[in-house]
């Protein structure tokens, strides 16, 4: 049997914009453009060839087609969720996770080893990225973000803050003479996309030179290799520099410290019932994220 279909990723749009109805409102809870939104439901009503909705002043509202529309549709989402719930059960073991790459590499792989041990029998998949993906199109369980711990339509447990703070290779400071002075005028400075020196020096007072600005990298873990390998100071992010100071690949430089704008959290569906694997899982995590 042949079906006419319109894209299936607009259904969820349109059930989104009728239910919150507002373009921004819906945007963020998608996580989407305002535009892509309005794209979206303009190709639904190109595909029907009808108006679905009536554009307001401040809001949207749904018209008698739009109306019919929507509650074919409720009805469709609802079914497709509960045979998704109905067959992830089936496969109890699975566990799907997403994180920054530079947390992944720095912080949650060397502890990672201590769990697959210890729960053999988990089918566990880790997919590191930088993207904030949607967590149920993507049937992951848990996501690791950073920010403020507010993302519409996700519970968030924090797992802890960051300080930020100058790190450097033991060869580059002893070079540099950086163990007697913190003063950072003769050094290279490391920039990544995350943080800059500007803020460090506007909120601790230091000096910084734009003329020893050194190369910038899309990725706080590349920078702290750049870092560990004697290229220079970089910014380094108390998570993410903790196993390498500790292991003396890297050393802290003066004192000063900031406060990282945000922090990172452990973030779940609140729609979504939480399995066996995942509530091990999040134990675990908040265990060795609060020691």
């Amino acid at each position: 049997m042949r079906y006419v279909l319109p894209p299936m990723h607009t259904l969820r749009t349109f059930e989104a914009l009728s239910r919150l109805r507002n373009f921004t409102v819906t945007a963020e809870e998608l996580h989407l453009t305002a535009s892509a939104v309005s794209h979206q439901i303009r190709a639904m009503e190109s595909f029907y060839a009808t108006k679905l909705f009536q554009r307001n002043r401040h809001d949207v509202s749904l018209t008698p087609a739009g109306e019919k529309l929507l509650e074919v549709i409720q009805g469709f989402l609802q079914q497709l969720s509960s045979v998704g719930e109905s067959l992830r059960s089936q496969d109890s073991r699975r566990l799907s996770v997403t994180a920054p790459p530079s947390l992944v590499s720095r912080w949650l792989m060397p502890r990672l080893g201590s769990f697959l041990r210890e729960h053999p029998d988990i089918d566990f998949k880790l997919h590191a990225t930088p993207t904030l993906i949607d967590l149920d199109a993507e049937q992951a369980d848990f996501a690791i973000r950073y920010g403020d711990g507010n993302w519409p339509g996700l519970r968030s447990e924090k797992l802890f803050n960051e300080h930020i703070f100058p790190v450097a290779s033991p060869e580059y400071a002893t070079q540099k003479k950086l163990h007697k002075s913190s003063k950072l005028e003769a050094c290279t400075l490391l920039r990544d996309d995350f943080q800059s020196w500007e803020r460090w020096a506007e909120q601790t007072g230091e000096s910084v030179d734009a003329s020893a600005w050194g190369p910038i990298f899309s990725d706080s873990a590349l920078l702290l290799q750049a870092a560990e390998a004697g290229h220079g100071v970089a910014l380094g992010r108390s998570v993410l520099v903790a196993d390498a100071i500790a292991t003396g690949a890297l050393v802290r430089i003066g004192k000063q410290a900031i406060t990282a704008p945000g922090a990172y959290y452990l973030v779940s569906p609140t729609r979504r019932i939480e399995s066996a694997p995942a509530t091990v899982f999040r134990h675990w995590l908040m265990e060795i994220a609060n020691p």
